[in-house]
């Protein structure tokens, strides 16, 4: 166990106040037995013992001080971590509205922490080694100290009051336990404020599956509301953001992209679905991911069989190696094969001394033509990364993937930001749709205003299954791309919001074509396929090239397009 500085400290200074104190009794003429100096040295530590006649040594002077000081902040530190124990607790009975997070690995205290400097009242439940739990104590955290499973950990954490349960320890089985007992245990009066429970699943797929499978939501206990999320795909969605596959500083806009990966590794395919959802460019662009591996088709074969129509989304390319070593030539044989305009992003995880060598050796290779990114996982303080933050060339062209820390931040996990423009997204059809309706109706047609009715989308925000919001999420996520597709800066607010309104026919019916084929991505990755509707067989009529498209449905994607500052917030 890991003792903390203060308790260390206090044990330096207690073998040191007791050996000055029994050094220093044995040079004084009473000529004490060692026995007897033990004995009084003991003492001294229970405040007595310490008076002696005539001149004192400087050791037993020091030492017969230093040990009462000791018991003193002994008893101190005790009544310390007694009172903040009393006190999270005091807390924990008057909390309301506060979050829970079970599991104290670096993910939950991450959070936790988070929660905590942001003023909010968060309870973390973890069988935490007690020093954990008091250095936890200390930054105003309240640690239940049990498992998230464990009925009677969570009723003393407060679960029937609390607005947030985070399941957040390593095991998925243990997590999504967790989130159904718990769930299962809160009074009815829960109805009308339902307990938001956050279940993360390790597997980005196995999350996909299971959110859009609703096997949480069959049950329709309104008590609580559970949503699935995924430390990995919140990074891919992170990375994306902040190094646009289409986009670099130097160059601009780029038509032609490619995404080039080493062994799909968990984070690996997690960027790869990411930009298979949202990687949707001007002119029907898309993205062309290329599987660089001893284990490419192994890892092509598992990517059809859990996105069966990943190939309708993204130009999926396979480069089978027979030794690892082959890679940085492999990877540049198929960059010299690209145009000279095209935006290339090179991701190898594992250490990042070794894809930086292969990152550097790379651009050795390939001189002239396209633009060459290397994206390097490497934490803040790494010496890799220092060194390429010192170094102006080399800063130009690689880029760092975001901190684990901020994937399991609050923004992440609970994606407020997010959320406010999808949920914008969603309000806006749906008044869109309140119009069809009435417009329906005047007309008599009361079959068209019946069918609008009992689309399953068509209620409020916090209504819709969290498959269906996730639908509008991705709608969010690709609202920059749709900006940069003009030449616009996302984080120009003013210059996006005077640009939009005068957009000529020809540059709204290319974003309206970059929505259409957005829109598409989600059913072609969860296996729809083209037809007369119906929802159970996951057919679509929709699922079309643009110019095939009805009127109304193009129409729709117009409207969308229109929409696009006022679902950002800015107007």
């Amino acid at each position: 166990m890991k003792l903390r500085p203060a308790v260390l400290l206090l044990i330096l200074s207690s073998i040191t106040a007791f050996a000055l104190s029994v050094a220093g009794l044995r040079l004084l003429p009473e000529d004490y037995s060692l026995s007897t100096c033990v004995y009084l040295a003991i003492q001294m530590f229970a405040l007595s013992g310490g008076e002696v006649k005539g001149e004192v040594p400087w050791m037993l002077e020091v030492g017969r001080f230093l040990a009462p000081a000791t018991t003193l902040g002994g008893v101190y530190a005790a009544a310390h971590a007694f009172f903040r124990r009393v006190w999270g607790s005091f807390r924990l009975r008057m909390a309301r509205g506060h979050t829970i997070v079970c599991g104290a690995g670096m993910k939950g205290s991450l959070l936790a922490r988070e929660l905590a400097a942001a003023g909010e009242r968060v309870v973390l439940v973890d069988p935490v080694e007690p020093d954990g739990a008091e250095r936890l104590r200390a930054e105003g955290i309240v640690v239940i100290e049990g498992s998230g499973g464990d009925a009677e950990a969570l009723r003393a954490a407060g679960l029937e009051r609390a607005a947030r349960l985070v399941c957040l320890s390593g095991d998925d089985r243990a997590n999504i336990g967790m989130a159904l007992a718990a769930a299962a245990s809160l009074p009815h009066e829960r109805v009308s404020d339902p307990l938001e429970v956050h279940v993360h699943v390790t597997g980005v797929t196995m999350r996909d599956i299971l959110q859009r499978n609703r096997l949480f939501e069959l049950a329709h206990d309104r008590r609580s509301h559970i949503r699935l999320f995924n430390s990995l795909a919140n990074r891919a969605r992170l990375t994306l953001a902040e190094c646009p596959l289409e986009w670099d500083a130097a160059g601009g806009l780029h038509d032609e992209v490619h995404l080039v990966v080493g062994a799909l590794g968990p984070f690996e395919r997690a960027l790869v679905i990411h930009a298979a959802q949202t990687g949707h460019f001007r002119d029907g662009g898309k993205v062309a991911v290329h599987l660089v591996s001893t284990q490419a088709r192994a890892d092509e074969a598992s990517l059809r069989k859990e996105y069966p129509g990943i190939t309708e989304c993204v130009g999926l390319k396979t480069h089978l190696l027979g030794d690892e070593g082959e890679f940085v030539g492999a990877a540049a044989a198929l960059v010299s094969d690209c145009g000279p305009g095209a935006l290339v992003t090179l991701l190898r995880c594992g250490s990042p001394e070794p894809a930086l060598t292969d990152a550097l050796l790379l651009s050795e290779r390939v001189q002239d033509g396209p633009v060459v990114r290397a994206l390097l996982d490497a934490p803040g303080d790494s010496g890799v990364r220092k060194m390429v933050e010192e170094n102006g060339p080399l800063l130009s062209w690689v880029r760092f993937l975001p901190d684990l820390g901020l994937a399991c931040g609050t923004e992440a996990v609970f994606a407020a930001g997010l959320d406010a423009i999808a949920r914008r997204i969603h309000e806006v059809w749906k008044a869109g749709t309140d119009d069809r309706i009435r417009k329906a109706e005047v007309a008599g047609d009361a079959e068209t205003a019946e069918k609008h009715r009992a689309k399953d989308t068509y209620r409020e925000w916090n209504a819709l299954t969290e498959q269906q919001k996730d639908v509008n999420r991705l709608a969010a996520d690709h609202l920059p791309t749709k900006v940069r597709a003009l030449g616009l800066d996302p984080a120009d607010r003013e210059g996006l919001v005077a640009a939009w309104p005068s957009l000529d026919d020809a540059q709204v019916d290319q974003l309206a074509r970059m929505e259409h084929e957005r829109w598409a991505a989600p059913l072609w990755m969860a296996g729809w396929t083209p037809g007369p509707r119906d929802d159970t067989r996951r057919i679509h009529p929709n699922l079309v090239p643009y110019d095939e498209l009805d009127e109304g449905t193009k129409n729709y994607d117009i409207e969308q397009v229109r929409a696009v500052p006022m679902y950002l917030g800015l107007v």
